[in-house]
């Protein structure tokens, strides 16, 4: 009965999903964090690799930022944006403390490839990823008066320039008449055996031989170029968001890699866990980006959740979580829920017909928050798939209060891709969560908050209501 469903799709290999924490991967403990460093001057900071200091005020500025961002340090950088980078300026990518520092982590920082553009105020530099070597491009604007304040800042992915790809590479990457209909015929395979809605699944193959049909992919030579065009397509019949189609370098972490792999993988994004630290009155925040497979976290789980078991409330921070094992969803709500078991969810698999069902443990290392004290679960527009499950769950059960906005909508579980040919994959989804309370999930709509505000306020509103619940609770036992 407690089995635990296939597990999904970890994290997406590209920069803008690989999860992380803080660069300097230690959680934040009860004491406020430390007064900011002094911001570093732009000029100075030009003198990263590729960027000469001094060139230009954008150049200048361009390099203080990406030492700032190489170097992880939480305050230097939240100092270095305060008095230079207005986080509203920048791409969504970068668009907060939180979500700069999980990129950090998931690409290990940027090198300098090359300058695309240059003059006195706008910049667009080419970056390679140190980790996994992918590629993104930059572009940023700064005002004409000193001292050279950010205007602009994006940041996106590519694919890999021609001049760095190896001839390996460049040769997988070419595609003809052949190889784009044998690339369709595998994802037409894919769909078939796997996805878990069969009546969606011949849409998507009847879209995709239609748009074949009329030679809408005929001059897409290049790997990039057919999967974006097919991922389109995939999205507007699907609307699933779980359904990709990929091409490039494998994701760091696969179930056959080495046990010594896997671990260092999961030490780099600090086990799946932001900060964790305690605000005033007593009251613990846990923030969680990613949940990676039980088998290399439950440790960590077990010290991370520890820390924060005396707290008189919890906030559980899901604002940037996109998702990972349901098990470990499991592993984390056992914390928040007493000893005796409860069924947080169930998963109907499309390939068997069996629905399995999802508990919370009897037993757990370290300690227990538990199920009486007050549970607070902060949410956006950009968590998704196991974030999603987590706070769907909690919500349902009557366990947490969610604060923010409603979540990104995407329920269907994948697992392992569908390797079609040399560098090309599609994720399935397989099956499809099946509430106990509501008998149904969040697919396409989403997680409702119970407190709606705007995620950036979100934090804020679960600790003043979390102080006013420990109050009325404190009066409450005090009366006679």
């Amino acid at each position: 009965m407690r089995d635990r469903p296939a597990p999904r799709n970890l994290l997406p290999g590209s920069l803008l999903c690989l999860a992380g924490l803080t660069a300097n991967g230690g959680c934040r403990t009860a004491a406020p964090p430390p007064a900011p460093a002094p911001p570093p001057a732009a000029a100075p900071a030009g003198q990263a690799r590729g960027l000469p200091s001094g060139e230009t005020p954008a150049a200048a500025q361009f390099a203080a930022w990406l030492a700032a961002f190489n170097a992880g340090d939480r305050s230097a950088l939240a100092a270095y944006h305060q008095q230079y980078l207005p986080y509203d300026v920048a791409s969504e990518v970068v668009g907060s403390i939180d979500r700069e520092l999980r990129l950090r982590l998931g690409t290990g920082g940027f090198e300098p490839a090359r300058r695309e553009q240059a003059s006195a105020n706008r910049v667009v530099v080419l970056l390679k990823e140190r980790k996994m070597g992918g590629f993104a491009r930059a572009t940023m604007e700064v005002q004409a008066a000193p001292p050279h304040r950010v205007s602009r800042l994006t940041l996106e992915k590519i694919p890999t320039p021609d001049e760095f790809l190896t001839a390996d590479e460049r040769a997988a990457s070419q595609l003809d008449a052949a190889r784009r209909r044998r690339l369709l015929d595998g994802i037409a395979r894919a769909l078939r055996a796997q996805y878990v809605f069969p009546e969606v699944a011949e849409r998507v193959i009847g879209a995709l031989d239609e748009a074949a049909g009329r030679g809408a992919f005929d001059s897409l030579d290049r790997g990039p170029a057919f999967v974006a065009a097919v991922s389109k397509l995939l999205r507007e019949v699907s609307h699933d968001g779980h359904l990709r189609f990929e091409f490039g370098r494998k994701p760091p972490f696969r179930a056959e890699s080495p046990r010594d792999e896997q671990m260092k993988w999961g030490r780099d994004l600090n086990f799946g866990f932001g900060v964790i630290e305690r605000l005033p009155g007593n009251v613990a925040r846990v923030q969680i980006f990613a949940f990676l497979p039980p088998e290399l976290v439950r440790e960590a789980i077990a010290d991370f959740m520890t820390r924060v078991a005396d707290a008189d409330a919890l906030i559980i921070d899901l604002r940037e979580n996109h998702g990972g094992t349901p098990a470990t969803v499991a592993l984390v709500a056992s914390y928040l829920f007493e000893p005796p078991p409860v069924n947080l969810n169930d998963m109907f698999m499309r390939q068997t017909g069996a629905t399995i069902e999802s508990w919370t443990l009897p037993q757990v290392a370290g300690t227990r928050f538990g199920g009486e004290r007050p549970l607070y679960v902060l949410t956006s527009k950009g968590t998704f798939s196991g974030g999603e499950e987590l706070a769907y769950d909690l919500k349902c059960l009557r366990r947490a209060q969610l604060i923010g906005e409603t979540t990104g909508g995407g329920a269907n579980p994948t697992g392992p891709p569908n390797e079609l040919d040399d560098g090309f994959r599609i994720f399935v989804p397989w099956g499809r969560p099946i509430n106990p309370v509501t008998k149904t999930n969040w697919e396409g709509v989403g997680v409702t908050p119970d407190v709606s505000v705007p995620a950036s306020a979100a934090l804020e509103e679960a600790h003043r209501r979390a102080l006013q619940e420990i109050t009325r609770r404190k009066q409450t036992s005090a009366k006679p």
